[in-house]
């Protein structure tokens, strides 16, 4: 939800900065054409790994193969600042994720939302102990909002979607193809 909504502030100031859709659909990327795929397949692994019955090294495998293919892409495309600090983001998932095994997620953090909330861990999500590596970079943020819409997330996944909009914002407001 986060990534959406960095995506969406994106657009709105884009348009009130004089930008359009048409200039954002002119852009090209190097690569582009692996973007959409790549994120289809993150966003996919851990439900494919549960159905499919893969072993959890097998699952973080796969999705760090696709996560760090962003990555690359993303710094192949280093021209866009947005694109380079969503890289970042992206890097600092897996960094936290690769040291635990799995993205650690702050009980603390989703109580201050919903003290009531009972978490479902995944094979890419896991409670955060006093044993986890680099506790900082887990998904120890909580953000309000509507129920619908509030979370907790990473460092990484702020920068993420502040990468994302402030691409999405460039690309409405840039006049030629050049990053």
């Amino acid at each position: 939800m986060l990534l959406l909504d960095g995506i969406v502030l994106g657009l709105a100031l884009g348009l009130l900065a004089g930008g359009s859709f048409a200039r954002f659909s002119r852009v090209h990327l190097k690569g582009e054409y692996l973007f959409m795929p790549l994120l289809a397949f993150q966003l996919l692994v851990p439900r494919l790994a549960t159905m499919l019955g893969f072993a959890p090294a097998v699952a973080l495998g796969l999705w760090v193969a696709a996560m760090c293919g962003l990555i690359a892409l993303a710094l192949w495309n280093r021209r866009w600042l947005g694109l380079s600090i969503a890289a970042l983001g992206i890097a600092l998932n897996v960094v936290v994720i690769v040291a635990n095994g799995a993205m650690p997620v702050s009980l603390d953090a989703i109580a201050r939302l919903d003290p009531t909330l009972v978490p479902q861990f995944d094979l890419v999500h896991e409670q955060l102990t006093s044993e986890t590596r680099f506790q900082g970079l887990a998904d120890v943020i909580a953000f309000p909002g509507p129920k619908w819409h509030r979370g907790v997330a990473s460092p990484g996944d702020f920068l993420l979607s502040a990468g994302a909009g402030i691409f999405v914002f460039a690309a409405m407001r840039k006049k030629s193809e050049d990053g």
